[in-house]
This record gives structure tokens, sequence and C-alpha cells, in this order.
């Protein structure tokens, strides 16, 4: 995999934690590509189980 489609993916997942983090919905998603949806919704529900130990 080249590093920049990895680098992109890579931002995808932090972006997803970010708004999980918040609090946005998964439904928020601006991702329409598989690859990058699914990485943006694996740092979601990252974020969803962090908030739910830490609260």
């Amino acid at each position: 995999m080249k590093r920049q489609k990895r680098d992109r993916l890579e931002r995808a997942h932090s972006r997803g934690y970010q708004a999980g983090i918040s609090g946005r919905s998964k439904e928020m998603c601006p991702y329409q590509m598989i690859d990058a949806k699914s990485h943006w919704l694996g740092g979601w529900r990252q974020a969803m189980e962090d908030r739910s130990v830490t609260v």
C-alpha cells in the first residue's frame, strides 16, 4: 500500500475518532468511498468505546 493512501485512511480514522469523541452521529460520515468510510467508522466506534469507559 502506498504511503499516501495509508495516510489518507489514517486521517479518515482520526477524523472519525474526533467526531465520536465530540458526540456526533455516525450518519455524519463525510466519506463515500468504502475504504475511507470504514476507517472513519472504525475511529468513530473506538471513540464511542472510549467515551463509555470514561463516563
